[in-house]
């Protein structure tokens, strides 16, 4: 048997928890006009409309909301992009998720059959860590999945770089 060794110092407690750094949600924000945080809670909630674990993005409708932005905790990357395809999909939600490029994912397959675009990113991303410093050591790339409400249009894939999106 083969067991995978993470190449992360961060503890599996606060894997979960890294932020969105402020300057790259501001210049997807520009774009996008962002009216909710899917997946924040009252200390970082990037939006004044949010889903906490409480409140759960995954129990209710983003429906009427305005366009949502999220960065969904990486242990449950396949159940929110599969919530927000259908979102979607059914109510015409306009969805940005900011998640790490595992191009050899089935999830990230399964978004780009769904999906209108990604932005994949060159450079990785410096996340801001629950405590509110620098998270270090991200060992990944990222890239930006965007669902345009009920827009047809099949995926386009790009690169961005990172120093464009993080001014």
């Amino acid at each position: 048997m083969t067991h995978f060794v993470s190449k992360s110092d961060t503890p599996v407690s606060e894997k979960d928890l890294w932020r969105t750094p402020l300057s790259l949600f501001n210049s997807l924000d520009n774009e996008f006009d962002f009216k909710l945080d899917v997946c924040a809670d009252h200390d970082n909630a990037l939006c004044g409309k949010f889903f906490s674990i409480e409140n759960s993005a995954l129990e209710n409708s983003w429906a009427t909301l305005g366009a949502a932005f999220m960065n969904p905790p990486y242990s449950m990357t396949k159940e929110f992009l599969g919530e927000a395809a259908r979102q979607a999909s059914e109510h015409g939600v306009t969805v940005v998720a900011l998640v790490n490029a595992n191009t050899d994912t089935k999830w990230f397959a399964d978004a780009a059959k769904t999906a209108n675009e990604i932005r994949l990113i060159s450079g990785r991303i410096s996340f801001v860590s629950s405590s509110g410093g620098a998270a270090s050591g991200n060992t990944k790339g990222q890239c930006i999945i965007i669902w345009r409400g009920k827009c047809k249009s099949p995926c386009l894939i790009t690169m961005v770089d990172r120093s464009e999106l993080c001014k």
